[in-house]
Parts: C-alpha cells; structure tokens; sequence
C-alpha cells in the first residue's frame, strides 16, 4: 500500500498530461470530456462489456445542465426531459402539500432524465472528441511516483498492458478497485435500511406533477418520479418498492426491480499523488435530494478543467462540495425517516407553508439546483 504522505507531493505538471480515466459511468465521462474539449489527451476505460440501459437517477440539476452546454449535450437532449414544476407531498396517505417548485435564477432548478440516456448523450458527444470507451478493459494496479502513473491494465482476452500516464483518475464507483489499490480510507456510515428500486409502466401518472412522496409515520418512504413519458421510478427505504407502487397505480408493467444498501461515505481527500478519485469512488450518499449523478458530473467536469489548466488546487474545491451534499442529503434522509411526532409535524407544516407561499422553498430547490 503506497505510503499517503509520500505521494502528496507531484513534481512535475505538464501542460498536455497524459489522462486514463477507469470507470465509464457519469463521472468518468464528464472529465473525459472537460479534457478532450480542452485537447487533452484522455483515454476511459471500463470493465463493463457494454454500457448498461438500466436507468438510475433522474433529476438532472440546473447547474449540471449548464456544465454539459458547452459540449453540445444539453442542447441536443433537454427538449426530451421534463422540468421540476409541480411536487406533491403525503404523509400517512394525508395530503401535505402540492407545492409549485419555484424557479431558480428563471429556470427550472432540476429536469427529471433517465441517467442511462444521459450518459448515452455524454458517451455520443465524447465520440465527436475522438474518444472512445474501451469496454472490457480491467484495472489492475498502480505504482506511482511524484513524475508519473504506471497502471497496469487486462483486456478481455486476458492480455495485460502497461501503460504510465500523468494523472489517473478513478471513477470506478462505490467499490472502487482504484481507490483500493492506493489504500485510500472510505470514511462514514451505512444506513440501516434496506432499499429497493423499481420501474414501472403506466398510463395512471397524474398530469402536471413530476415527482410524489409518500411519507409514513413508522419512517419509510416512497419517492416516485416520471423519468419519461408512461415511465414511473420508485425508490423506498425498504424492500418491496414494485408492491407499492402496484397500490398506486393498479396498471402497473414492472421492468425492473433490484435491492441496495446506502451508506454515507467519502475520501478524506480525493487525491493521493498522481491519482485522483471522483464520483461514487471518492463519495456515496442517500439517494434522497437526487445530488449522486449530479454531484458524479460536477467532480468529473470540474476535475478535468482543473487538470487542463494545471490547477492543483480544485482538491480543496472537490472536498468542500462533496462535504456540502452529504450533509444535505442526511439532513434530507433524517427528515424522511423521521418517526418522531415533533419533527413530523414540524416537517409537515413547513411544507404546507411552502405550498402557499412558493418562495419559502426556494433555499431548498436553491440546493437542488446544483448553482450554489
């Protein structure tokens, strides 16, 4: 296990560095395209044999959308995705509120977009650089110096390769063999929930409503989005989410069901030397406030900004925001999972006050917005 101090220091910053990116999720893309549009050499590997088409998160944030402008994404899939207006809220089947979610800086703070057609965009756009997601290709291990990265790497027919590179960067998600191989510290937390994912069909979504939360006072909640037309995502701290959502809307084609964990984790800094770590490699979350895609493209864009221009000082910068979100996302977890009647009521009438009067919402979608 390399040595955390030793590593701390790089000797050399080269104005054209060498770029692999390990990991060809949401995280990964984005750096590899804030390198290529900057004419940096980048090359993204992924074990995967393809891209999966299973969707994921939803809610792509405001600032998000901003970041992928200038590559041609936003542009080309935004008139596809369905603006935040309308939120409604229940507890105990009760109707707290339908809250109009107000408008940050005159836009929408969040458009509701499958994660899988978004990276499919991301991948498309970044095939326009040049650049290609090698699938089949595994992570080995690293050996690191303050000049370079030496990484080796196995192909699918079990072929190795070594290659040095400048900067390594690790996108290689929650169980992350890069974060690994650098014996870097995943510090936190694991909810003690059980969490289920589904996705269902339906012609029963109400119209002009985006998104809907079932609270309960024994503390299990269900959210439920529409991704895309007659498509409905429902996500529950608990097991059986398909069930549910079959009591909501009796029409119900599952494609989809699958059991997660969620823990509250992150690096104590995303960088060791010459490699970095970003996305669910350097942090995981609640899913609860929708901040895991976004905050996985925020680390990748900005990250690959910074390393085109030689700014070793976005570290700080990564830590801060990674800090920020996972305390907003647990304060979001705590109030969903509430049992007491206090916070409840407290919750309840905050929303309620919401509804009414728009603007006392909008710190929140503020945070939800990613322009902060």
């Amino acid at each position: 296990m390399n040595n955390f101090k030793e590593y701390r220091k790089v000797s050399t910053l080269h104005p054209n560095p060498r770029i692999l990116v390990v990991g060809g999720g949401a995280s990964g893309l984005a750096l590899a395209l804030a390198c290529a549009h900057k004419g940096i050499s980048v090359r993204i590997i992924d074990k995967r044999p393809a891209r999966t088409l299973i969707q994921k998160a939803t809610g792509v944030a405001q600032g998000v959308w901003h970041q992928l402008a200038p590559y041609g994404i936003t542009a080309a899939v935004i008139s596809d995705a369905h603006p935040m207006r309308n939120f409604v809220f229940h507890d105990d089947d009760y109707l707290v509120a339908n809250v109009s979610v107000p408008l940050v800086n005159g836009e929408p703070p969040a458009h509701l977009y499958p994660q899988a057609n978004l990276e499919a965009a991301m991948e498309k756009a970044l095939l326009s650089f040049g650049v290609t997601v090698e699938y089949g290709t595994t992570f080995k291990s690293v050996e690191q110096t303050s000049e370079q990265a030496r990484v080796t790497l196995a192909h699918q027919n079990s072929e190795l390769e070594v290659t040095e590179v400048d900067w390594l960067i690790g996108a290689d998600g929650i169980q992350s063999e890069v974060r690994a191989s650098i014996g870097m510290l995943f510090v936190g937390r694991d909810y003690p929930e059980q969490w289920s994912v589904a996705e269902i069909s339906t012609k029963q979504w109400p119209d002009n409503i985006q998104a809907q939360l079932f609270l309960r006072s024994d503390g299990v909640g269900l959210f439920l989005s529409q991704p895309s037309i007659g498509v409905v995502q429902g996500i529950l701290n608990s097991a059986n989410v398909a069930h549910e959502m079959k009591k909501h809307f009796n029409d119900a084609t599952i494609h989809y069901e699958r059991l997660f964990k969620v823990s509250l984790k992150r690096v104590p800094t995303p960088r060791m030397g010459r490699v970095w770590l970003i996305g669910d490699a350097a942090h995981v979350q609640s899913p609860v406030g929708g901040q895991g895609l976004n905050l996985a493209i925020w680390d990748g864009i900005t990250l690959g900004k910074a390393l085109s221009g030689g700014d070793l000082g976005v570290e700080r910068k990564l830590i801060l925001r990674a800090k920020r979100v996972l305390f907003f996302t647990d304060f979001d977890y705590r109030m969903l999972a509430t049992r007491s009647r206090i916070v409840r009521k407290l919750r309840n009438m905050y929303w309620s006050l919401s509804a009414k009067n728009p603007f006392i919402a909008h710190w929140f979608f503020r945070l939800i917005s990613g322009v902060w």
